[in-house]
C-alpha cells in the first residue's frame, strides 16, 4: 500500500526504498541525529521532495487525500501546553468530527481519563505521551507513523502501546516507527 522509492535527503540519507503491505511493520532505526525524525516527517509528507519518492496504493501521493490515510504522532505530541485535557478534546472534536465519548474510552483505556481538569503543561512526559498516543484507538487511519512511541511510557504504557499496535496490524493495517527497540521477528527494518 505505501512504497518509497530511493528517498534522499543529503547528508543524513540516500537511496532509501521500501515496500510495506497491510498488516506490515517498518522499523527505522540508528543513532540519535541519524536522520529517522527527518525520514518520518517525509514520509507524513510533512517534509515534500522532489521528485516525489512516496506511492500510496500504486499511485504518486497527493497529499490531500494521502494526509487522511495516516496518523503522525512525532516528538513534538501536537498537544496544546495551555489548555486542560478537555479542552483539547474539543479541539480535537472540532477538527476531526470524531465523538467526544470515543476520544474519552481511548484516553481511559490509556489510563489519563482522569486528567480532563488538569493543564497539559501541568502532567508529566510520559501522561503527555499516552494522551497523544490515545489518537491511535479513536482517529481511524490505517497508515500510523510514530516517533520513537516507547520513549516516556510506564511498563503500563507500553503495554497499552504494544497492543495497540498489534491490534492495528490484525486490522490491515501498516505501521512504521522510529525505534531503538529490538526488532521484532518477521518486521522490516531500515538502517540510518
Amino acid at each position: 500500500m505505501l512504497e518509497a522509492r530511493h528517498i534522499t535527503f543529503a547528508p543524513l540519507f540516500s537511496d532509501l526504498s521500501f515496500s510495506l503491505r497491510q498488516k506490515e511493520t517498518l522499523l527505522v532505526r540508528g543513532a540519535n541525529g541519524a536522520g529517522k525524525s527527518t525520514f518520518l516527517r517525509i514520509l507524513a509528507g510533512l517534509i515534500r521532495l522532489k521528485p516525489n519518492p512516496l506511492f500510496w496504493k500504486g499511485e504518486a501521493v497527493h497529499l490531500s487525500t494521502y494526509q487522511q490515510n495516516l496518523l503522525y504522532v512525532g516528538h513534538k505530541l501536537a498537544l496544546h501546553p495551555e489548555a486542560l485535557l478537555k479542552d483539547q478534546i474539543k479541539l480535537w472534536q472540532y477538527h476531526t468530527g470524531v465523538k467526544r465519548d470515543t476520544i474519552e474510552k481511548a484516553l481511559d483505556l490509556w489510563g489519563v481519563a482522569s486528567l480532563f481538569n488538569k493543564k497539559i503543561d501541568q502532567l508529566s512526559q510520559g501522561q503527555r505521551k499516552r494522551i497523544s498516543l490515545s489518537r491511535c484507538q479513536w482517529l481511524p487511519r490505517p497508515l500510523w507513523i510514530l516517533d520513537e512511541p516507547h520513549t516516556s511510557l510506564d511498563e503500563a504504557g507500553l503495554k497499552v502501546l504494544e497492543k495497540a499496535l498489534c491490534d492495528h496490524r490484525e486490522k490491515g493495517g501498516l505501521v512504521i516507527l522510529a525505534t531503538h527497540e529490538k526488532k521484532p521477528k518477521g518486521t522490516q527494518e531500515i538502517l540510518l
